[in-house]
């Protein structure tokens, strides 16, 4: 067991793995200690709800940064497809239309990305930066300041259907996770995606279109993320100009958490999977201590500038 073990934290990303899982035991313990009415079914579920667009926007982020990119338009993104879909809503398509036409605003929103990285050759950090300030600006424009508000209730139900006690979302947040880690670990699509993240230019010489795959996965970042507003919109009902603002940090600390290299090339799905769970857990447990947002953006800040630390490699 304990060869296993050593075996098993030598491999790529799985030391965050095990020190996340640790960290989670013990962080639970605490809360559940402090707080009586944390291990309750109803907190549970409320913090699977709240978890789940997190969860859902972090699949696609997660793989960008193993390419060496990063996508810091997510929030905005979501935003934007939120405050359509809610406009479209209200002003009587139907559901299925709306949708259909959210996913490709997301997808749109993705292809500019994709476009600037891929075609354009910019640095994802400067480009989706720019995309970000631009999709804000935009929910602004689409708002008019205003919230959008007066959504159909068999839309807004959605939301609240369970299946054993667990929110559909959160059940769909669980199969794409599932469906990633399968793909990056035991298919062609992983190799490729990790071989761009280790060296672009190489692997353009073994035959890699390391542009193409960039390119795809923005766009892949955009429809998750307009499927993941969906869900959203359906819990609160409503859409405002700062929908999802703040979903790029915490998306970020998640999966650097779980230990996925900014630099690209390293880490694994089920490291960024239990990055999210980490971030859920601890958010929920503050807020039930009553921290203001104030002293959680600090710890969150905080989280990143640890999960970023990297211990030296032993010389010979």
């Amino acid at each position: 067991m304990r060869k296993f073990l050593a075996d098993y934290i030598k491999k790529d990303g799985n030391r965050n793995v095990v020190l996340l899982i640790v960290y989670l035991v013990i962080q639970t313990a605490a809360f559940s200690i402090l707080l009586p009415n944390f291990m309750t079914v109803s907190n549970f579920q409320n913090l699977m709800r709240q978890s789940a667009e997190l969860g859902m926007v972090s699949i696609p982020l997660a793989i960008v940064l193993m390419t060496g990119n990063i996508d810091l338009s997510i929030g905005s993104v979501m935003g934007v497809c939120a405050i359509s879909m809610a406009r479209m809503l209200r002003a009587g398509l139907p559901i299925p239309a709306a949708v259909l036409f959210t996913v490709c605003i997301g997808a749109l929103a993705g292809s500019l990305n994709g476009f600037c990285v891929a075609k354009l050759h910019l640095d994802g950090l400067v480009a989706t930066i720019g995309t970000q300030v631009m999709l804000r600006g935009f929910c602004y424009i689409l708002t008019g300041g205003r919230s959008v508000s007066g959504l159909p209730s068999e839309f807004t139900r959605v939301s609240k259907m369970y299946v054993l006690g667990v929110p559909i979302s959160f059940l769909l947040m669980l199969a794409i996770f599932a469906v990633a880690i399968f793909v990056m670990q035991k298919t062609r699509i992983g190799i490729q995606v990790h071989a761009v993240g280790y060296n672009a230019r190489a692997s353009r010489f073994s035959g890699i279109e390391a542009d193409k795959i960039k390119f795809r996965l923005f766009v892949m970042s955009g429809c998750v993320a307009a499927i993941a507003s969906m869900f959203m919109l359906m819990r609160f009902a409503s859409a405002e100009s700062e929908f999802a603002n703040g979903y790029d940090t915490d998306t970020l600390v998640a999966i650097l958490l779980g230990g996925i290299n900014i630099a690209g090339g390293s880490g694994n799905m089920l490291g960024a999977f239990l990055g999210l769970i980490t971030v859920a857990i601890l958010k929920n447990g503050l807020n039930h201590i009553g921290m203001t947002a104030t002293y959680q953006q600090f710890i969150v800040g905080l989280l990143i500038v640890i999960s970023a630390v990297r211990l030296p490699k032993k010389r010979d």
